[in-house]
């Protein structure tokens, strides 16, 4: 009797064993913190295992975590991210996100991820429509829902996203700002997006600083450069930085891209308070890193 109870105690004490064991693996990493952050709403110090759809606020403290794949995020104090696996989504606040080419973070409906190896973003969300993204180190791709690239950002740049809704349609549109070459493709100075551009009257162009506004045709295949047909264009006097905008702000320039029910307007931020951050070491926290056993 008393070795069959030894037996069950055995075999339940062996159950909770594995399940503690399956739990921890289905970890996919730490949050770190000087002081306390929350998890799903739950008050959390320290060191704390966090594990995909978790919801992390790092309250007032800078908090940092480590992903299993090897990336990393730190989240200024008052930030909102949930974690995944594979991705990240900024819902509030400000985050940098290291090896963003493998751990893509989600903003306003956004896609950021990077174009080299090692990419460092800063992303900033300011409410549910505008946004702010900063290359750290490495060029950061901005992509639509839709998967459309919008826009890159290069190294020590910063671009502010507005996000808007319109009327439904299927047309891709875009407005650029750039030098027109002599392959009639065009640059824009402020998405980095290189166009192809096609339409009668471009020869006079060639060469010379321009706006151009058109659109993508919905069947335009992979690799880029896409192909832009162009409804108007005209020679800008005076460096695309220096031109009036579009309306998101009076002496910020930008281009503008649409596609189904999004408006998308891209201009260059005034200043770049996300790099200085980067850079000020601002994003710094006391722990060292820490690297969480792989799942």
């Amino acid at each position: 009797m008393i070795l069959r109870l030894q037996s069950v105690i055995a075999v339940f004490m062996c159950s909770c064993l594995i399940s503690v064991a399956a739990s921890t693996s289905s970890s996919i990493g730490l949050v770190m913190t000087s002081g306390e952050v929350q998890v799903d709403g739950v008050r959390v110090p320290g060191t704390s295992a966090i594990f995909s759809g978790n919801l992390i606020y790092s309250g007032d403290r800078t908090a940092n975590v480590q992903f299993s794949d090897g990336t990393s995020a730190v989240l200024r104090p008052g930030a909102t991210l949930a974690v995944y696996r594979e991705r990240t989504v900024l819902q509030q606040g400000v985050a940098m996100q290291r090896g963003v080419d493998k751990h893509v973070v989600l903003a306003d409906g956004l896609r950021i991820s990077g174009a080299s190896p090692s990419s460092v973003a800063v992303v900033s969300v300011k409410d549910g429509s505008h946004m702010e993204v900063a290359a750290q180190d490495g060029e950061s791709d901005v992509r639509a829902p839709s998967g459309d690239l919008v826009a890159r950002v290069e190294p020590g740049k910063v671009l502010s996203f507005a996000i808007s809704q319109a009327a439904e349609t299927q047309e891709k549109t875009a407005r650029l700002c750039g030098t027109l070459q002599q392959n009639y493709q065009l640059t824009d100075a402020f998405t980095n997006v290189t166009y192809q551009l096609q339409g009668s009257g471009l020869e006079p162009f060639v060469g010379k600083t321009v706006r151009v506004t058109g659109t993508i045709p919905a069947t335009n295949p992979p690799p880029s450069p896409e192909v832009l047909s162009v409804s108007s264009i005209k020679k800008q006097n005076r460096p695309c930085e220096a031109a009036a905008g579009y309306g998101a702000a009076p002496a910020v320039a930008g281009a503008t891209w649409a596609k189904g029910a999004i408006v998308i307007l891209i201009f260059g931020a005034l200043g770049a308070t996300l790099i200085g951050l980067g850079a000020a070491g601002a994003f710094g926290v006391s722990q060292p890193p820490v690297t969480p056993a792989a799942p």
